[in-house]
């Protein structure tokens, strides 16, 4: 089909066009690159399917386009007007502004559901015309200027065969812009979560010069208000609410310009009402005090004054419940703050739960939720003894349950009580006391009455030369109330008796007399003073010296004399001494044997290991005396007496500290638990290819979930000689056993140079062995390896990625990306470093330039093109070209299919060098039915074809 077929088809459709200069179909182009010169933007007329050479990156390509415009008043309908200024508003400008130019306004023609069908400006004068090509009810709306107001703001319309609303002007009339401000809210600190707000339901009246009322508004959420439709001209402003203190700073005549106005901040809110309640069982209480507490806020404005609050910190504010068991803070800032309560009577301090209450202040009132309820009351109590001394550390339970403690004082207190009866009981060993039975507990009470102790115990041992001998203890000449009692010892000879306050008789005596009558004690009695318990009392089998002589009638032979020592309050007979002879052998003959000798060595100390150790004593002199402690029980002879101290030697078994103390006047056992294990080892580092040798090796000791405990440093044992060139360091961790532990050498040199990697790169290591730990396997560190490599042309900022092909027979690394970085200004990067025994690939990137690798670590650099398309109309019109669809492909198939912006722009970006088919295809007009668009594409497809 020709150019006058076509015409003559459109012109059926009541349309008309422009014989275009140029037809474009399909669009050839080559792209050459050229990355070291700026593209140079060419275009020419094309025809057809004519040949374009571009040969830079960028192609900026000019496509005209058939201008199609409306000829036919029958077939499309319009709704026009005009925009005007009301008379009250062009009053106020000058005669030396400009002429009012509404071609910045929008009108739009909307369905009857608010969405827009069509949108057009208007004129610098006003006039508007939307065309409209459906029939039906539709709604033409101003979108005008932000805070202008127009009378009316939409106008509905009928669109039928007599045109739009019987093809009369729709008007609208300017009436007036919007004046707006706020009221600022106090702000008390950081805390305050909007510190621009403002309180909202403020009323704010606009009124006139005279002080008549013009109109009202609210204040929103933020504090601001806003006026509409007000004419320019002088005003006053007055804001006013009924429970806010609303203060003024500055003047409050304002004037309207031609404009929309804004407000100084002149209205300030002075603060905000915290209102809470405090009840008891479901009833208000009169006077509980309320403290007002801020970790930033400074100061509040409080008539009522800080009150004198129980804690150490000053109060901003207190407040006190009233009959309703109401409390009130005013005016507060906005932040956040802490309610706490106190409830004291005349004797009692009450409990109020709960102890704290965090308040957020925003700038509105808050009222608390939660209420603060009276729970009970605290009352305190006192434990004494005989002598009306208190007695600490009493426990005291209330009807069973263990609710306090007595101090040094024997003061307690109990809290959270309720005025009820109760069982108050006190307990502590060695006391008896009385229990305050059905005890009425009241507010009003001072002190609960005292709980005084009606017994003690009195305690002692019996101590014997044989422990097969068995003793009593016989207790008398007490108060005529305690009748005399008698109790066997136990098996350690100790004894105690439960007595009231007074003075009584004790005295050991054989448990069986009639077969060990010889037994006597000293002391032989005694006699005790009972005010509070006792453990002293202490009786011994008497001792005396024997002397006489061995008579025999022949010859008497040998006799053995040994020495034995017993401390006296030692529960052991045996000796805690050591001799250098414990036991003598003589020949008793007819003379007197003298000069016999037992000499002292020292003094037994009974040691316990888990574990073999060796270990040294020093003495009081500071010489050390070295030992070899075993696995078990074992014996060792402290020579000098006094405070010794044990130290262990090079122990791989950590048995809780360095050293033990050890003193010979009071010789317990030494009991040597190991608790943790030594673990060592060593990395080899081969300094054949550096010099600088890092001061120390940091070594990662993560548990068994991969976390790193702590840190410990390897230390340079041995640097390297000529022959090995291996440097040694050294490390070492205490472990517990059964722990599972991964030890991660790292080089901690952060200067930028080169540095150690370690292989293998962790080793796993369980303490499972009861004892000395082997060595943790061995690591070895060699200078890491580096990929030097560059990009040619020179271009910074070049992606490079380093990725682990391979596992290592070593440093087990994962497969994947290991290490990224970029290439510097010289087209130049170094990565590293990284393990030798792995293989690397290397990738490179960087966006609009395609990269290729021309070498084990070199690319060669090329920046991809971009074809960048505009279309224009052939007459020029001022109308925005519509989104065409944009066909593009080329070689190894290659294709973008995408949609120009509005006014018919589009880049093709990151395109490689090669041959490219441009074809514009003209998308749906907006103004076409969709029978006409589909008849419309036909017709063009066919002259296209044609």
């Amino acid at each position: 089909m020709n150019g006058n077929k076509a015409a003559h088809a459109l012109a059926k459709l009541g349309l008309q066009h422009t014989k275009p200069q140029y037809w474009i179909e399909e669009v050839p182009v080559s792209i050459e690159q050229s990355p070291t010169r700026r593209p140079a933007l060419r275009h020419r007329q094309l025809n057809h399917s004519s040949e374009m050479k571009i040969r830079d990156a960028s192609l900026c390509l000019l496509i005209l386009v058939y201008t199609i415009s409306a000829v036919s008043a029958n077939s499309v309908h319009g709704c026009g007007g005009f925009l005007e200024a009301s008379s009250s508003v062009i009053k106020w400008r000058k005669e030396t502004d400009a002429k009012l130019d509404y071609s910045h306004i929008n009108v739009e023609l909307r369905t009857v559901d608010g969405l827009v069908k069509e949108r057009t400006h208007c004129a610098p004068n006003g006039y508007y015309f939307i065309p409209v090509y459906d029939k039906g009810s539709f709604v033409i709306k101003i979108s005008g200027p932000e805070g202008w107001s127009w009378d009316p703001d939409k106008v509905p319309v009928v669109i039928d065969d007599n045109g739009c609303n019987n093809n009369e002007d729709i008007n609208f009339r300017f009436t007036g812009f919007t004046l707006s401000g706020r009221v600022v809210g106090a702000v008390g600190g950081k805390s305050c979560s909007v510190k621009n707000g403002g309180p909202a339901n403020v009323n704010v009246d606009l009124l006139s010069p005279h002080g008549d009322l013009i109109s009202s508004e609210l204040t929103m959420s933020d504090g601001r208000y806003l006026f509409k439709n007000i004419i320019p001209g002088k005003y006053k402003l007055r804001a006013s609410s009924p429970d806010l203190k609303i203060e003024v700073r500055g003047s409050t005549e304002v004037e309207l310009g031609f404009q929309n106005g804004v407000v100084e901040d002149i209205f300030f809110a002075a603060g905000y009402d915290i209102h809470g309640s405090v009840v008891a069982q479901g009833n208000p209480i009169l006077g509980v005090h309320i403290y007002l507490y801020s970790d930033d806020v400074i100061e509040v404005d409080c008539p009522q004054g800080s009150g004198n609050a129980p804690e150490q910190r000053k109060a901003l504010c207190h407040a006190v419940s009233d009959a309703d068991g109401l409390f009130t803070f005013k005016p507060i800032p906005c932040g956040i703050y802490e309610l706490i309560p106190y409830y004291k009577g005349e004797n009692t301090l009450f409990d109020v739960s709960p102890s704290v209450v965090s308040v957020s202040v925003g700038h509105q009132h808050v009222t608390v939720p939660q209420k603060f309820e009276v729970t009970g009351f605290s009352i305190r109590g006192r434990v004494i003894d005989a002598n009306d001394n208190g007695v600490e550390g009493v426990k005291i339970l209330v009807d069973g349950q263990e609710r306090s403690i007595t101090d040094k004082e024997g003061y307690y207190k109990l809290d959270q009580v309720t005025s009820n009866q109760y069982m108050i009981e006190a307990k502590k060993e060695h006391y008896k006391f009385n229990k305050l039975k059905d005890y009425l507990v009241k507010p009003n009470m001072a002190l609960v009455a005292d709980i005084k102790a009606v017994s003690y115990d009195v305690c002692g041992v019996v101590r014997t030369v044989d422990s097969g001998y068995k003793t009593k203890v016989a207790l008398t000449h007490g108060p005529e109330n305690v009748k005399p009692q008698v109790k066997r010892t136990d098996e350690s000879g100790s004894f105690c008796f439960e007595v009231p306050p007074g003075e009584y008789r004790i005295s050991a005596l054989s448990a069986t007399p009639e077969s060990s009558p010889e037994l006597l004690f000293l002391p032989p009695y005694a006699d005790v003073v009972v005010k509070s318990p006792l453990f002293n009392v202490d009786f011994s089998q008497a001792l005396v010296n024997v002397r006489g002589t061995v008579v025999c009638k022949e010859k008497c032979g040998k006799y053995r004399l040994e020495v034995k020592h017993t401390s006296p309050g030692a529960v052991s007979k045996e000796d805690n001494w050591c001799w250098e002879q414990s036991f003598i052998d003589v020949d008793v003959g007819s003379e007197d044997i003298e000069g016999i000798k037992f000499v002292q060595k020292g003094y037994w100390v009974n040691v316990v290991s888990t574990h073999d150790v060796d270990a040294y004593l020093t003495q009081q002199d500071g010489s050390p005396v070295n030992l070899k402690i075993k696995k078990g029980s074992q014996h060792i002879c402290i020579e000098s007496p006094g405070v010794h101290e044990l130290h262990f030697v090079n122990s791989c078994i950590s048995f809780g500290s360095s050293s033990v103390k050890i003193d010979t006047s009071n010789p317990l056992p030494i009991y040597l638990k190991g608790e943790k294990y030594l673990l060592s080892g060593q990395i080899n580092v081969n300094s054949s290819s550096f010099s600088d040798l890092p001061v120390d090796i940091v070594m990662n000791v993560l548990n068994g979930e991969g976390t790193i405990m702590y840190s410990t440093n390897a230390k340079l044992a041995s640097t390297a000689n000529y022959q090995t060139r291996t440097a040694v360091y050294e490390y070492s961790v205490w472990a517990n056993l059964g722990e599972k532990l991964t030890f991660l050498p790292m080089d901690p040199r952060n200067s930028g140079g080169k540095k150690l990697l370690f292989y293998p790169r962790l080793h796993h290591v369980s303490v499972t062995n009861d004892g000395c730990q082997a060595s943790v396997p061995l690591f070895s560190g060699r200078l890491g390896l580096y990929l030097e490599g560059s990009v040619s042309p020179p271009i910074s900022g070049v992606h490079i990625q380093i990725i682990a092909g391979d596992e290592g027979d070593i440093a087990s690394v994962e497969k994947g990306v290991v290490l990224e970085t970029a290439t510097e200004a010289d087209g130049s990067f170094v990565a590293g470093p990284l393990y030798d025994d792995i293989t690397y690939n290397i990738k490179a990137s960087k966006p609009g330039f395609y990269l290729k690798q021309v070498g084990p670590y070199s690319f060669s650099c090329q920046k991809l093109g971009q074809i960048s398309v505009k279309i224009y109309s052939k007459d020029d019109a001022t109308e925005p070209i519509p989104s065409l669809l944009l066909s593009l492909s080329g070689d190894d198939g290659y294709r973008n299919n995408s949609l120009s912006g509005t006014g018919g722009i589009f880049v093709f970006e990151n395109l490689f060098p090669g041959s490219f088919y441009l074809r514009p295809l003209l998308k749906v007009l907006s103004h076409l039915s969709s029978d006409l668009n589909v008849q419309f594409l036909n017709l063009v497809e066919t002259a296209r074809g044609n």
